[in-house]
């Protein structure tokens, strides 16, 4: 590996296991047998940032105290969040046999890694009848499994670690009671705003309604007691990915983004009239300041949010800490993102997962998924969402003593650990509407493509011209990285 890496080996704890030639049990293996019984090293290359390393650290710890013939060395590059750079790590390693063998990824990383012959197609492992999933596969939550074989090929190359998806995230001291009947009676039949109305709102109502209404009632207010702060930069709803924004909207009213056809190939289908009035529409919505992205403002929104330039906005489940303002402390409600009129909605699964890499031996790549497993167990994906804001990706994660207690605040609780819990309680519900989008050479470029696509028809004129022209430039431009 190379020398930039900060280097952590786990030392080798035990030396016997129950099934092992010494038959000695060693501590912590009281309902589990060590399958491993030949001395074997992996290296797990991640990106856990150092304030969660130790954490990890420690169930690595754990995970040895059960398979003590194995050593794990733990690899944690300077610095977090660059998978770009984990990639070139991984590929100059293919080159010179020297590569880890469970990596921390996103699909396009995978995809790569695939093409290369060096991910290892795990379905023995996981229908194993001895160490595989069982019955707890259905535990899992199915779109975080399902995301490891959405690639070109037949196989499940990636397993879920530290996934998220998006919320609509929303000022609610704000926002909650607020009454617009004296603005517009039909936003919620007249009644004051509740959580369950922000639960269920459709892009239709959001700018068509709700975004005008709140702009018409923040203007009869004195300066003292507006409910935001009108100025040129102002987005009442905000997206912080615009790749994301475009994604999901094609996916939600089912207009088409990308498919693999059956020869494995990606085919580019966003470059239609569907998408080109939809896109049209939030240019208008851009344009009455009901809307700004990340592209638009050329910064993160959170600070959009925060300075309560904004009162909705959608955002990373593992991000809530920066839409969170501590010089100007509001609570933050979680709500689902819109949805269109009669469809159902539904929030893109994001999230860095793990791929097994194959060395050609059987020991690394059992103990690989062995550790896998153990991290993402009950406990393991319980204390590893309530610390680091990811998911969990077991759905009894959810139920453990310690992701309850952390649902239940006081009255003396802090408007951050009430928003905080807000969050966590809203994330079981949004796991069961997640999803996966398709993963092939090139589908990296058609997501940079449609977000600088859209970011292009929200800041210039909006007309017909113009649109078409942006949607054949960037669909063209996509089609040439296709492999």
């Amino acid at each position: 590996m190379k020398k930039n890496l900060l280097f952590l080996v786990v030392p080798l704890l035990l030396s016997g296991c129950s099934n092992g030639p010494d038959n000695v049990t060693p501590t912590g293996t009281s309902t589990e047998d060590c399958l491993i019984t030949n001395d074997t090293t992996i290296n797990f290359l991640c990106m856990a940032d150092s304030d969660y390393h130790d954490s990890l650290q420690a169930m690595i710890d754990s995970f040895v105290e059960i398979e003590p013939h194995v050593k794990v060395n733990l690899y944690n590059p300077l610095g977090s969040g660059n998978y770009s750079a984990i990639e070139r790590i991984v590929v100059s390693g293919f080159f010179k046999e020297d590569y880890p063998d469970l990596v921390q990824c996103y699909p396009d990383n995978v995809v790569k890694y695939i093409a290369r012959g060096y991910a290892l197609n795990v379905d023995d492992y996981l229908n194993n009848p001895v160490y595989g999933l069982g019955n707890d596969r259905d535990d899992y939550v199915a779109s975080f499994l399902e995301e490891g074989s959405k690639y070109p090929v037949s196989g499940t190359y990636s397993l879920p670690f530290c996934k998220s998806t998006e919320l609509l995230y929303y000022n609610a001291d704000v926002l909650l009671g607020l009454d617009l009947s004296a603005v517009d009676v039909s936003i919620n039949n007249g009644n004051p705003l509740t959580a369950a109305y922000l639960d269920d709102l459709t892009w239709e109502e959001l700018f068509d309604k709700l975004c005008p209404a709140l702009f018409t009632y923040n203007a009869g207010l004195d300066d003292k007691h507006k409910i935001f702060v009108d100025s040129a930069d102002t987005g009442l709803f905000t997206y912080d990915s615009d790749e994301n924004f475009f994604i999901t909207l094609a996916h939600q009213y089912e207009y088409g983004f990308t498919h693999i056809d059956e020869n494995g190939k990606g085919v580019i289908d966003f470059n239609n009239d569907n998408m080109k009035a939809l896109l049209k529409k939030m240019h208008q919505a851009k344009e009455n300041r009901y809307l700004q992205t990340r592209g638009t403002y050329h910064d993160y929104v959170s600070s959009l949010f925060t300075a309560r330039k904004s009162l909705f906005t959608i955002s990373s489940t593992a991000g809530l800490a920066y839409n969170y303002s501590k010089k100007d402390p509001f609570v933050i409600g979680a709500a689902n993102i819109p949805h269109p009129e009669g469809k159902a909605g539904s929030s893109i699964n994001q999230g860095p997962s793990v791929c097994v890499l194959d060395h050609h031996d059987e020991d690394r790549a059992l103990a690989s998924f062995l550790l896998w497993k153990h991290i993402t167990n009950k406990a393991n994906s319980s204390a590893w969402s309530l610390e680091t804001g990811y998911m969990v990706v077991r759905n009894s994660s959810y139920d453990t003593p310690e992701y309850q207690a952390a649902l239940v605040y006081d009255d003396n609780a802090s408007k951050y650990d009430i928003s905080k819990a807000n969050n966590l309680l809203k994330l079981k519900d949004a796991k069961e509407n997640t999803f996966n989008t398709s993963v092939f050479r090139g589908s990296s470029n058609a997501r940079t493509n449609v977000g600088k696509l859209l970011k292009d028809i929200l800041l210039q004129d909006g007309q017909d011209e113009t649109i078409e022209n942006l949607f054949n430039f960037y669909a063209e431009d996509a089609e040439k990285y296709i492999k």
